[in-house]
């Protein structure tokens, strides 16, 4: 590398410390997150938002994230913290196993961890490592992997509040599959006011091929609506189930204008793998624009009428109904392009 170049990125990394320890301090910390966010909004949605007050959904979340310092976004951010909240309002049958949690990984006892986990941190989002063999496992690779992962405050990646010096702790989690070993179908069901009035379903593992998204309302009805980066699928739900992941997500959700509530489709039920009150970091792209308008009502008036009124809006903008080979209209379409 010339010098040049190692001079710009040496400066580059100053330049994101020091920006990070200005939107730490007291006074001028606010500030400087504000213009941080606001930019990174309009560089990703094309527009400046309206905060005063929000109409969209997106504004919506990008008003929480500047402005609400509600105590309990902190339970909801703490994924060991957040199983309690879980447990009290709909049981222990809904939470994902928990095998163990440690402040540092070299209190892991590593011989008593059954032949398939998952480890992740509690207090960040994205970071985790699957361990479908045991035996196959490069412990000091992971050991170096998780102290990466405690020395970082995710609130200095995303900005978001919640996440603020979190206790940051290492968690083991059963690892979820099908009988066939595949990866569960995610639900994420969007709450509005402990009202679940959408829900999108992603099948196959993150980042591979096999990934895919369909989105529908609470009665199992496909919508018009599609996913940046991830292309549809063809999956059906029915809506025995989509009403059931609906109630359940509202419970947990009770209290908070909005929650986005994931949920793993396990061969042993629904189990709650967490909850998100900061979708997307607040750049939420859709396809339709008609969509952030509608969740931005939804998040404003917390009547069970709007509620209603938000869901018979959804319908209007729904996917004709499935084929009986259970392939979404839009799918044969697709195809047929």
């Amino acid at each position: 590398m010339s010098r040049p170049a190692l001079l710009a990125r040496h400066w580059q990394s100053l330049r994101r410390r020091i920006l990070r320890k200005l939107r730490r301090l007291p006074v001028l910390g606010s500030p400087f997150l504000r213009h941080w966010h606001v930019r990174r909004y309009a560089a990703g949605m094309g527009e400046l938002p309206r905060l005063a007050p929000p109409v969209t959904y997106s504004e919506h979340l990008l008003h929480r994230i500047l402005f609400d310092r509600d105590p309990r976004l902190k339970i909801v951010s703490d994924k060991l913290a957040v199983r309690e909240l879980i447990r009290e309002r709909v049981g222990e049958t809904f939470l994902v196993p928990l095998i163990g949690a440690w402040t540092r990984p070299e209190e892991i006892a590593w011989d008593s961890l059954p032949d398939r986990f998952v480890l992740k941190p509690n207090h960040g989002s994205g970071m985790v490592a699957l361990v479908p063999d045991a035996t196959r496992l490069d412990r000091a690779a992971l050991v170096t992997e998780m102290r990466r992962w405690l020395r970082q405050d995710y609130f200095d990646c995303a900005c978001e509040w919640g996440y603020r010096n979190l206790p940051r702790r290492i968690m083991a989690e059963a690892l979820l599959t099908t009988e066939t070993g595949e990866t569960p179908p995610e639900v994420q069901v969007m709450t509005f006011h402990g009202r679940a009035v959408m829900m999108r379903i992603l099948t196959g593992r993150k980042g591979r091929e096999t990934r895919h998204a369909n989105w529908f309302d609470t009665d199992g009805v496909e919508l018009s609506l599609k996913s940046k980066d991830i292309p549809v699928g063809a999956y059906r739900l029915a809506p025995e189930l989509a009403r059931a992941l609906a109630d359940v997500a509202g419970r947990v959700a009770a209290g908070f204008g909005h929650l986005r509530v994931d949920v793993y489709l396990t061969d042993h039920g629904l189990k709650i793998g967490e909850l998100t009150a900061y979708h997307a970091s607040a750049i939420v792209e859709w396809n339709d624009p008609r969509f952030n308008e509608l969740l931005g009502r939804c998040w404003r008036d917390p009547s069970e009428a709007e509620a209603m009124r938000c869901r018979a809006a959804l319908r209007e903008l729904r996917l004709a109904p499935i084929h009986k080979d259970g392939v979404s209209a839009l799918h044969h379409a697709m195809v047929k392009a």
